[in-house]
């Protein structure tokens, strides 16, 4: 029933302060002079009234909003604004019944407790329901805030529980013996991997060198065909020169021949070779660095590895 109550008190305030010999000083003086903005600010706040009686409160406090943002900054309207301030902040308690958001009872909180600075202090029955309600609203934010903190926290919780890496259950059950094992071989892996890397560096560096003796052979083949065209073009006629030069052609081009095979070979094997190291090094190093170690004081995932 209370909390029904609640959602008429909004109205009845406004027509409270609206029936004070003080607000019709109030909303007459500015009217001379601004019917047009006072027709305005009314609609606003009776559309809001109706959105608030029909659990938009949403609307509402969009619609009061506006009206009170309409109002010019002048004196003649302070009380006007107090109203407006309270029935928004009414707006924004009901609004979180609905929806749960804080953003709801902190916007609340602030309007209450700037309204309660408003009222006199000669007024002590006002100043104590709105302090009563001020308090009320506080101890719902700490509940609301409290219960948000524990569903974060279980939230994390949940996840860690759920993430690979803090599976650690699955790290206390895990065999002491298969485990030590298991590093052992991940081990030999990597000084495997880390042979398989040398040689295949070796071979590569090699099948270059190799490479650069054809390079050279080719070289020389082409040199001797470009003597035989100059002796040609000089006239020689001696066999003797032609022959020696077939000679050395020949010679480069089998060089060159030989060393494309081995040099070819050497290179693919090497590149290879450091392939299958590279990859080896890295499942040693998974293997490794997530091996379960056992500590003083439980189990757990440590990272190491001697690369």
């Amino acid at each position: 029933m209370a909390r029904y109550a609640r959602r008429w008190v909004s109205a009845g305030l406004a027509a409270v302060l609206a029936s004070s010999p003080g607000i019709a000083e109030v909303r007459a003086a500015p009217a001379k002079g601004n019917d047009q903005l006072n027709a305005k600010i009314s609609g606003l706040a009776q559309e809001a009234q109706t959105r608030f009686e029909t659990a938009d409160f949403a609307g509402a406090i969009e619609l009061w909003t506006q009206a009170y943002a309409a109002m010019p900054d002048e004196p003649a309207y302070d009380k006007r604004r107090n109203v407006l301030a309270y029935q928004i902040a009414q707006a924004c308690v009901e609004a979180y019944e609905l929806d749960p958001q804080l953003v709801y009872l902190r916007k609340a909180e602030r309007l209450f407790d700037n309204y309660l600075k408003t009222i006199s202090a000669k007024d002590k029955v006002t100043t104590a329901k709105v302090q009563g309600t001020l308090d009320e609203l506080r101890e719902k934010i700490r509940v609301a805030e409290e219960r948000e903190a524990a569903e974060k926290q279980a939230a994390a919780e949940a996840a860690e529980r759920a993430s690979p890496e803090g599976d650690e259950p699955a790290a206390q059950e895990a065999d002491p013996a298969d485990t030590e094992d298991r590093r052992a071989a991940a081990e030999r892996e990597a000084k495997k991997s880390r042979g398989l890397t040398i040689a295949g560096g070796t071979l590569t560096g090699a099948g270059a060198i190799v490479l650069g003796v054809m390079a050279y052979g080719l070289s020389q083949g082409a040199r001797a065909d470009r003597d035989g065209e100059a002796a040609k073009a000089d006239g020689v006629t001696d066999p003797a020169v032609y022959r020696d030069l077939l000679d050395q052609g020949m010679a480069a081009n089998r060089l060159a021949i030989a060393t494309a095979v081995a040099g070819g070979i050497l290179v693919v094997t090497g590149i290879g070779l450091l392939g299958a190291g590279a990859a080896g090094q890295q499942r040693a190093r998974r293997e490794l660095g997530l091996a379960p170690t056992w500590l003083r004081g439980g189990a757990g995932i440590v990272l190491q590895g001697r690369f």
